[in-house]
């Protein structure tokens, strides 16, 4: 009989170190009466044995609505429910998180006899389910600002439109502009997308397939969201018109973008469109969606600098910008 009980006991043993979790067990008053080995270092809570077990925490679990928590805990397994709930413990700037459940040992009678704490670290957990809250309402703000910019291109689209024909035509062309700037940040995770990877997805629906149609050279550029949008209507825009009027409406036009980075701590863009090959051009007569999208959304949204020139041989825009205000949005 002892061979046995002492194999149980040496099984029990090896069973509770093998656990994630920090076990306890309390006497119904709520004193430590007796601990797995690796309870106070896995919790990093300073109850030892013969101290209360909730009082403790005042060092390592110091929150007084934790500590509110743990007590209601201890209550509800004297009456022999479950006690549960989460709490943090270790230094403010890099706590674990615990989720603690307190329940009744039931002696040979049914009633309670003494009680049981486990605790297991649910950091990895508690942080994915932060984490998801925080893309959920991310995802919200973006899906806001999309359909604020949908919202004032429609609005411009058919304020400049000639008839319901044009105007289907020009704000269909814009939504998948958006759509394609949309793919290129989804692809960096909505965090940041490269300038080459924008100019190329903007350009693509106008090239019809010619080889060397445009060229697109300059040094890897990371843009933020805002600015992705912005260009990509913005490239989107030059690109159309060259289509209508410029050098993609011709077979031997071509259309030629470069960029460069220039300045140290306070870098500036500088990206140039240039159009040869096509019909003579002309200045426009008035100005429509697009000259007003390069020439006052760049500006006010990012305090750059924009050019739109029209020699004969083919229309030409010079931008330039402040680095930082293309990749976090804030002139």
């Amino acid at each position: 009989m002892n061979a046995r009980l002492q194999a149980s006991e040496a099984f029990t043993a090896r069973l509770l170190a093998a656990s994630r979790d920090a076990i306890q067990v309390l006497t119904l008053d709520g004193t430590v009466q007796w601990r797995c080995e690796d309870g106070r270092a896995t919790t990093a809570d300073q109850s030892g044995t013969g101290t209360p077990w909730a009082t403790s925490w005042a060092t390592s679990w110091p929150d007084p609505t934790d500590r509110v928590a743990a007590d209601l805990a201890l209550a509800a397994a004297r009456a022999g429910r479950t006690g549960r709930f989460r709490a943090a413990s270790g230094p403010a700037e890099a706590p674990r998180w615990w989720d603690v459940v307190v329940s009744a040992i039931q002696g040979a009678d049914g009633t309670p006899e003494r009680l049981l704490a486990v605790s297991r670290d649910v950091t990895e957990a508690y942080r994915a389910e932060e984490q998801q809250a925080l893309l959920m309402q991310e995802m919200a703000h973006r899906v806001k600002n999309t359909l604020a910019l949908v919202q004032a291109v429609a609005a411009q689209t058919l304020r400049s439109a000639t008839s319901l024909e044009a105007a289907t035509e020009a704000f269909n062309g814009r939504l998948m502009a958006l759509a394609d700037a949309h793919d290129v940040l989804i692809r960096g995770a909505w965090a940041e997308a490269d300038l080459a990877a924008v100019v190329a997805g903007a350009m693509a629906p106008h090239l019809d397939g010619v080889p060397d149609r445009c060229t697109a050279t300059g040094p890897a550029v990371a843009l933020g969201p805002r600015a992705v949008l912005t260009l990509s209507l913005m490239v989107h825009e030059l690109a159309t018109n060259a289509a209508k009027y410029g050098a993609l409406s011709s077979p031997a036009g071509r259309v030629a973008i470069a960029w460069e980075v220039v300045g140290g701590p306070r870098a500036v863009l500088h990206l140039r469109w240039r159009e040869s090959g096509g019909p003579l051009v002309a200045p426009p007569a008035r100005g429509g969606f697009g000259s007003r999208l390069i020439e006052r959304s760049l500006v006010h949204s990012f305090g750059g600098r924009v050019a739109l020139l029209f020699p004969p041989e083919g229309a030409v825009m010079e931008l330039e910008a402040p680095l930082a205000a293309l990749q976090d949005g804030t002139a």
